[in-house]
């Protein structure tokens, strides 16, 4: 059988809506992941803004404490190592930074990192230069 005029037209029809549907489809994929740049990009221009504390001034690492490992995230905004690769301040960094395991003294000179007061709270006498020894 012949198709006719009419079923011809019809079909003509259908093939354009599909393809219709099909254009606005990936036009909102594309608006979507514009949004999303632009999201991320507004984050990173907020984590620029915000200074990380100046490198300690003063450290005293014990000599039993030398050869200590500890965890940092390696953020712009992040200044505090942890010695819990558990502590929930270090969770926190995900998405945000890489984690890295990395020796106490490296942590200090290096990275310029404090003490993290949730998981090394006991570690704050480093830092103290009052403190008699």
């Amino acid at each position: 059988m012949k198709p006719t005029l009419k079923a011809r037209q019809t079909r003509y029809f259908i093939l354009q809506m599909a393809l219709a549907v099909m254009l606005l489809a990936s036009c909102n994929q594309a608006t979507e992941q514009e949004v999303a740049t632009t999201e991320q990009a507004t984050e990173a221009a907020a984590a620029d803004t915000v200074q990380r504390r100046p490198a300690p001034a003063f450290y005293l690492i014990p000599p039993n404490l030398v050869r200590e490992r500890v965890w940092i995230c390696d953020a712009a905004t992040a200044d505090i190592f942890h010695t819990k690769a558990d502590c929930p301040v270090l969770l926190e960094c995900r998405g945000k930074g890489n984690f890295r395991n990395v020796s106490l003294q490296r942590a200090i000179e290096e990275y310029g990192r404090y003490n993290c007061q949730t998981c090394s709270k006991d570690l704050d006498h480093i830092f103290d230069e009052d403190m008699v020894r």
